[in-house]
């Protein structure tokens, strides 16, 4: 064989190899708005990707012929996946690999290697329908969340561990090409499982981060996304490529931030901040630690954790500088420090906490119903 080829057959086992996951996610549901535009690029690349493609819809349909097959019903499949070292099953019936090969060839596609391989692979997806881990592996999406208050720790399918934060949601999918989380509100931090071969991004709203073997926060909030690295370093970058595969380079926008530093993306990206990493994420250990901040901005702080909510309309209270660190779900602690606090009032009712300057505290205050 020669060497151009040689080279024209491993590209086109690599596009079998990237339809069939593309088939795999498909099949699992719809696609996610960004996916689904990444698919559609991968599409248009190339004749090549249709063509393969639809060839592995052609091996579907026979794979689900084969199921009626005793030794291809699915609690089958997926007990040999079980018990396979590598989670994949290889169908190695001699008819059903003639009965899709023959049915290629008269379709005008020759391509028995990747569709063997697509029996393997659609044979895992198979399997995946019925086990939640698998399934996350393969494509199928899984989605954590907490509520107001609540916070929770989740180990993720490739030994990833997962931290979410008060009233925050993520949407993580997986496939062979790259591990991907999308934040889809609130505040998560990642400490990322090493893989050579798998990338581990992170997508929340009009960021985009790339990270390897290291641990960092990601908080999105209404109008900008901020990054914090605790460990290792990761690439930052303003907006999702409409296409942008596995293995691809970084965009040219891409930021490289390290360990100890912080960066804020809105319309625009912001510059590296150095600050105390761990003191940022002092959620984890349900604290609030700020160091000269506004007084308003740690109220709001305050109010993603505990019941009863912190309000401060004067503007001149609210700019006022503080540190300190709290038990972020003790509000009534805040409270206290804050009486301490030379021209400040607080006023406590059962449903909310109102800090006042003592100025306006002087005067008659209006009752509405």
């Amino acid at each position: 064989m020669s060497p151009m080829n040689s080279s024209n057959e491993q590209m086109r086992e690599a596009v079998a190899e990237q339809a069939a996951e593309w088939f795999v996610q498909n099949r699992a549901g719809p696609l996610e708005r960004e996916t689904r535009a990444e698919f559609v690029a991968w599409l248009r690349a190339s004749p090549l990707h249709i063509e393969e493609y639809l060839g592995m819809a052609a091996v579907a349909r026979d794979l689900a012929a084969a199921a009626d097959d005793p030794e291809f019903r699915p609690e089958v499949l997926l007990q040999q996946a079980h018990a396979a070292p590598d989670n994949v099953v290889a169908l190695e019936r001699p008819g059903l690999r003639r009965s899709v090969t023959a049915r290629a060839m008269r379709r005008g596609q020759l391509w028995p290697r990747a569709a063997a391989a697509a029996v393997v692979l659609l044979a895992v997806a198979a399997t995946a329908i019925w086990s939640t881990r698998d399934g996350e592996r393969f494509g199928l999406p899984r989605t954590y969340s907490t509520v107001h208050g609540e916070q929770r720790v989740q180990q993720l399918p490739d030994g990833s561990v997962l931290h979410l934060n008060t009233d925050s949601q993520v949407t993580v999918r997986y496939s062979r090409g790259e591990r991907v989380v999308y934040v889809d509100r609130g505040q998560a931090l990642f400490q990322v499982a090493h893989e050579g071969e798998r990338r581990f991004r992170v997508a929340a709203g009009g960021a985009g981060i790339v990270a390897v073997g290291t641990e960092f926060d990601v908080y999105r909030k209404s109008g900008s996304v901020t990054v914090t690295v605790v460990d290792g370093t990761v690439a930052v970058f303003a907006g999702t490529p409409p296409h942008f595969p596995p293995g691809a380079l970084l965009p040219e926008n891409a930021v490289r931030l390290g360990a100890g530093y912080q960066m804020e993306l809105g319309s625009q990206i912001g510059a590296p901040l150095r600050l105390d990493a761990r003191a940022a994420v002092a959620w984890l250990h349900r604290q609030i630690a700020f160091e000269n901040w506004a007084l308003g901005d740690v109220a709001a702080e305050f109010n993603r954790y505990g019941p009863i909510p912190l309000e401060v309309d004067d503007q001149a209270i609210r700019a006022l500088r503080i540190s300190g660190v709290f038990d972020a779900y003790d509000t009534d602690s805040f409270a206290a420090f804050l009486e301490t606090l030379n021209g400040v009032v607080v006023q406590k009712t059962p449903t909310r906490i109102r800090v006042l300057s003592l100025a306006s505290h002087r005067e008659p205050l209006k009752v509405t119903r």
